[in-house]
C-alpha cells in the first residue's frame, strides 16, 4: 500500500481511504483488468468459433497483465462484476452449443484451464533466460544425446520446438474444443427421441 501510495503521489492514509487492505485493491486491479466481458453472441459464428475467441481475448488479459496470473492465484476475495460477466459469457456460448449446465461448467474449467497454463509458460518464460536461449541449450542436449531420449529428439528434428507459443495455444484450445464438440454431440443424441415402429394390428385369424 506503501508503493502504492508513493506512485500515485499520496499519503498511505489516503490510498487506506479508498482500499481497506491490500486484499481489496488487488480484487479491484483484478476485476478492472479484464473490464467487462465483449459480445461473443453473433449468431453468424458457430458456438465453436466464438468460445476460440472468448478464450483468446481472456489469454489476452494475462498477457497484457503479468501480474495477473499471480494475483488471481493468491487472492481471497469472490470474483467481482466483470470476471463474472467473463464467465457468464463462457457459460451461455457452451449452453447454447447443447451442454447441460454441469458440463458447460466442466467444459469452461477446461478452457480457463489451458489458457492460465499458457500464462504460466510465459511467466516462467520471463523468469528463464530467452525462448531461444532455452531452445538451443535443450537442442544441444538433444543432439549429444540422441540415443537416451530418441523421442524427443526425433521432435527436435521435426522442428516441433521451433514453433511459438502462439501456435502451441491455438493446437490445443483446438483439442479442447474439439472434445467439447464430441460432448455436444452425445448430449444432442441423448435428448432426441427415439421414433418408434407403429404396432400393426392383426385381424381376425392373423
Amino acid at each position: 500500500m506503501q508503493r502504492v501510495a508513493r506512485e500515485l503521489g499520496l499519503t498511505t492514509m489516503a490510498v487506506y481511504r479508498y482500499f481497506p487492505g491490500k486484499a481489496e485493491l488487488m480484487a479491484v486491479m483484478i476485476d478492472s483488468a479484464g473490464e467487462s466481458s465483449p459480445a461473443f453472441h453473433d449468431s453468424a459464428l458457430s458456438w465453436n468459433d466464438r468460445m476460440r475467441a472468448w478464450a483468446r481475448s481472456c489469454a489476452a488479459i494475462y498477457r497484457n497483465h503479468p501480474w495477473f496470473l499471480e494475483a488471481t492465484s493468491i487472492r481471497r476475495t469472490p470474483l467481482g462484476p466483470n470476471e463474472l460477466s467473463w464467465m457468464e459469457s463462457a457459460l451461455a456460448i457452451l449452453t447454447e452449443a447443447g451442454l447441460p449446465p454441469a458440463k458447460a461448467y466442466n467444459a469452461f474449467f477446461a478452457i480457463i484451464g489451458h489458457v492460465r497454463a499458457h500464462a504460466m509458460f510465459h511467466a516462467m518464460a520471463r523468469l528463464a533466460v530467452s525462448p531461444r536461449e532455452g531452445t538451443q541449450d535443450l537442442a544441444h542436449t538433444l543432439q549429444s544425446h540422441p540415443a537416451t531420449y530418441p523421442t524427443l529428439y526425433a521432435a527436435l528434428q521435426a522442428g516441433a520446438f521451433q514453433a511459438g507459443a502462439a501456435e502451441a495455444f491455438e493446437f490445443g484450445l483446438t483439442c479442447i474444443l474439439d472434445g467439447i464438440a464430441v460432448q455436444v454431440r452425445t448430449a444432442s443424441s441423448a435428448n432426441t427421441p427415439t421414433l418408434r415402429e407403429p404396432k400393426t394390428r392383426r385381424g381376425p385369424g392373423k
